[in-house]
């Protein structure tokens, strides 16, 4: 057994352990607790933000093709990989959720709410337990079918053929599009439809915007990760860090725009409802986690990554995507977590919480090894 195999071996059994330990704290935990809400909660924050890190690769992929990005193509591969190898997890992860935990975070799925509660009284249809099930299975399946035609043709156009670019350029719109449709979707029900009386319309905007950003960030690192033990560190040339740095930036930009556009809206607006639930998220117990947030999403890496010398260094850019992937999941917990607790009690800064969070990154990773050995000859980092 070589050196890279044990390694390997070593790898898979820790991610296994991880995966396992997680599993195991979060059924325990359950079967204890009194009112397991808040672990629901915890486990959907980690649902959303696992399926933003990862079916966001197939879109940078698809982005990339039809930009005809250089810096990109190194990456598409790669980004393929992550989102098609998360599938069964993700299906997995839902379901959990949905038969476990619905009525636990929804109050329109409540029973004794829809018989007593004022605000389910009126509800649309598009609150039922049977449409939010079908709608996510669909749209999902839908979303991952033209992913893995979209993985197939790349596929066979590595091998060299011709004939697949322009179908290409159409599955990667599709691609786009029903990411779109299946992100919005999550977003309203998990972002939106677990607060009564709560909306914004430039909220499914905001969440894809903090995907996007989160999945480059991770595609970055696990790029970074890889790419030195397939071509060694020459890979990565001036011009292929500065264009990595220069498009988190960017992002990160992005991100903190729609932000701001939301909070002033509701803010200049002040409608109880709807300050309410989003000004829980940054005042109080909650406070410190927001400032953190704030830092680690957009102050930091966007500040730091405006020296070129910073772009230009592959552990300083390391650094700054992992500091974004550590912003994104303090979002998603910011965004769920306060609904159904004052913060007195941290939900997180537990032995199940952590947890939880590294289990889900078990889960990311161990499905792009099982992915990848399904395809060993398959070269990850490919430059197209």
């Amino acid at each position: 057994m070589t050196m890279n195999t044990e390694n390997r071996t070593i790898t898979i059994w820790v991610l296994l352990i991880l995966l396992i330990n997680g599993v195991a704290a979060f059924a325990y935990n359950i079967i204890i607790a009194r009112d397991a809400t808040n672990l629901w909660a915890l486990l959907a924050a980690i649902y959303i933000y696992c399926l933003g890190l990862t079916q966001s690769g197939i879109v940078f992929s698809a982005i990339m093709r039809l930009s005809r990005s250089e810096m990109g193509s190194q990456f598409s591969r790669l980004g393929e990989m992550l989102t098609l190898s998360f599938m069964p997890a993700s299906f997995i992860l839902f379901l959990i959720i949905y038969f476990g935990g619905t009525e636990h975070l929804f109050y329109w799925a409540r029973p004794q709410e829809a018989a007593h509660g004022e605000h389910v009284l009126h509800l649309s249809p598009w609150l039922g337990k049977g449409l939010f099930l079908w709608r996510t299975v669909i749209l999902s399946a839908l979303f991952y079918l033209v992913s893995f035609i979209y993985f197939r043709y790349s596929c066979i156009e590595e091998r060299g053929s011709s004939n697949t670019k322009n179908s290409l350029n159409i599955l990667a719109g599709f691609v786009m599009f029903l990411y779109v449709l299946a992100n919005t979707n999550t977003a309203w029900d998990f972002g939106m439809m677990i607060i009564p009386h709560w909306e914004s319309s430039i909220f499914p905007v905001y969440f894809l915007a903090g995907n996007i950003l989160g999945g480059t960030a991770f595609l970055f690192l696990l790029g970074i990760y890889l790419t030195p033990r397939a071509h060694g560190d020459e890979w990565w040339d001036s011009g292929h860090l500065d264009s990595a740095g220069k498009l988190l930036m960017g992002l990160s930009l992005f991100w903190v725009y729609l932000f701001w556009s939301q909070h002033i809206v509701i803010w200049y607006g002040d409608i109880p409802n709807l300050t309410g639930p989003l000004f829980k998220q940054h005042q109080g117990s909650y406070a410190p986690a927001f400032i953190f947030m704030m830092l680690t999403i957009f102050a930091a890496p966007f500040l730091a990554l405006t020296f070129r010398k910073v772009r230009l260094n592959l552990h300083s850019l390391s650094a700054a995507a992992f500091i974004i992937c550590i912003g994104v999941w303090i979002n998603r917990y910011l965004m769920v977590i306060p609904v159904f607790t004052d913060g007195k009690e941290n939900v997180f800064a537990t032995y199940t919480g952590v947890a939880l969070l590294f289990s889900g990154f078990a889960a990311i990773l161990l499905s792009f090894i099982a992915l990848r050995n399904l395809f060993p000859g398959l070269n990850v980092t490919n430059d197209r």
